[in-house]
């Protein structure tokens, strides 16, 4: 606690209270778990702004109600329901102007002090025109109506992502040179019809994987470009996945990832992927994003006021080399846990495993995958009933294909600056906003997520685990017929084969 001599320490909760908070992307995965975050540990927060836009005709009043009904907000409402009360939705939509947003709420936001900004498309097949409005567009016009709006500024806070530069194997806490100028690109949104950027898309992103990863990449640089005139810092969360500890434990809310692999392999749907097995994937808790994003807001708004007016903080929120999850050793832990408490929903006994050979990969998906599928939606269909598998095995290759560059590769990231955030607080702030990650996250950290999963992304109840035992038990013993069958059929094929080339 040395370096706390050297500045004026003011902690994370008195550094939040009476403090108005403008965010975006406030209802996706990361955003719900920062916005409770917020309100359980900052109780004397102010107002909190959530830019939304309404869906499938619901207000954005009925979404915010729908979104705090959540069981991620149980533990609030038990220790501190009225704090719900300070949430504020607000109608915007970031791919328009001025994010969309009416006059009148512009004006209220004349007394936020700190700004998050997590909209932003996680697509990777968007056409770069949606990818560029969304993710550089968004950010250029949420600084703009920050600079000339809200004064008392202390910090705004840019969640990008870890592989905003993905041609880099080991990224530094560091901005890296820019891959075009984002205001020219900006300009050529509405100059260039969507099929000609796509087309250009190659020559203009040096090469970059996807749309996703390349605007991230150029929108850090419109942090840079503002960086002197509001105060901002940037966090880069890795591959984000379940709570570890906060507010409950293995908390998800969506089948991105790994979470889709697994629940798709749990399900007896996924039998093989094309990737290097000893790969390893680096994943980061949602829970341990949101705290370092408050962080970097207390740390911009209080230390490096003091210190350097003008810093653009980056931190990589990411586990290192070691704690990161080899492809095969998740995916046969998962196994081994999804035998042990299935869902009711499964279709086949779980199995397969990943290849990075090209050829078998093909073998096994069409075997174990494709073949499977159709035979099955014609017996659903001879039912009378729609079928669907054929079109989800469509859709899970398609994400594989989309995945596959990251799943082909791996990357190492630094982490001292994000480490220090906790480092510096005091014993009361780390014991609320510090975090502490296992050698491994393989072990306990998956275990534990797999009856939230079943809980609340599957909806199966714990009351359906004793059937999907006994259901997933005859499926065992079919399929073990199935392969004496098989088996057997082979072997007699041989026997005839040869007897028949020796007569």
């Amino acid at each position: 606690m040395a370096a706390q001599s050297e500045f004026n320490y003011e902690s994370v909760a008195d550094f939040f209270t009476n403090r108005d908070v403008f965010i975006t992307g406030g209802t996706g995965f990361v955003g719900k778990v920062l916005l409770e975050k917020l309100l359980r540990s900052c109780p004397d927060i102010g107002r909190i702004f959530v830019l939304m836009r309404s869906k499938r005709g619901k207000s954005i009043e009925a979404r915010v109600d729908d979104l705090v009904s959540s069981h991620l907000f149980d533990r609030l409402r038990k220790e501190n329901g009225a704090a719900l009360g300070k949430l504020v939705p607000v109608f915007g939509d970031i791919t328009q102007p001025r994010l969309g947003m009416y006059t009148e709420d512009i004006v209220r936001l004349s007394g936020v002090s700190v700004a998050f900004h997590l909209a932003a498309s996680v697509r990777f097949d968007d056409p770069l025109q949606d990818a560029i409005k969304t993710n550089i567009c968004s950010t250029y016009e949420l600084f703009e109506i920050l600079k000339s709006t809200a004064t008392g500024l202390r910090a705004v806070v840019h969640v990008s992502t870890a592989y905003s530069n993905p041609e880099n194997r080991y990224v530094e806490e560091k901005l890296y040179p820019p891959k075009y100028d984002w205001r020219t690109l900006v300009q050529a949104v509405d100059r260039y019809e969507p099929q000609t950027l796509d087309a250009l898309m190659q020559k203009l992103s040096h090469n970059s994987p996807n749309t996703y990863t390349y605007t991230k990449g150029l929108a850090e640089q419109v942090c840079n470009d503002y960086r002197s005139e509001i105060p901002l810092a940037i966090v880069r969360p890795s591959v984000v996945l379940f709570t570890i500890q906060e507010p409950l434990v293995g908390w998800v809310d969506n089948f991105n990832g790994p979470t889709g692999m697994l629940v798709s392999a749990g399900l007896g749907i996924t039998r093989t992927a094309y990737l290097p097995p000893k790969n390893r994937i680096n994943i980061i808790p949602v829970d341990v994003v949101a705290k370092t994003i408050i962080l970097a807001a207390w740390k911009r708004g209080t230390i490096d006021q003091q210190i350097s007016p003008i810093a653009l903080p980056v931190y990589n929120s990411a586990v290192t080399y070691e704690q990161s999850l080899e492809y095969k050793e998740m995916l046969d832990r998962g196994k081994e846990y999804l035998y042990e408490i299935p869902f009711s929903r499964t279709l086949w006994v779980p199995g397969g495993a990943p290849t990075d050979w090209v050829i078998l990969y093909y073998l096994k998906l069409i075997f174990t995958m494709i073949l499977p599928a159709f035979l099955l939606d014609l017996i659903i269909k001879a039912l009378g009933q729609k079928p669907f598998l054929m079109k989800l095995q469509s859709k899970i290759h398609g994400s594989e294909i989309a995945l596959r560059y990251f799943v082909r590769n791996e990357w190492e990231f630094e982490t001292k600056q994000t480490n220090n955030l906790v480092d510096i607080l005091d014993a009361k702030d780390r014991k609320t906003f510090g975090w502490y990650l296992p050698r491994s996250l393989t072990g306990t950290y998956l275990e534990h997520a797999y009856i939230p999963i079943r809980r609340y992304l599957m909806k199966d109840s714990d009351e359906t685990i004793p059937y999907a035992k006994r259901k997933l038990a005859r499926m065992i013993l079919v399929d073990r017929i199935i392969q004496l069958i098989v088996c057997g059929l082979m072997v007699v094929g041989i026997c005839r084969t040869t007897y028949a080339g020796s007569l």
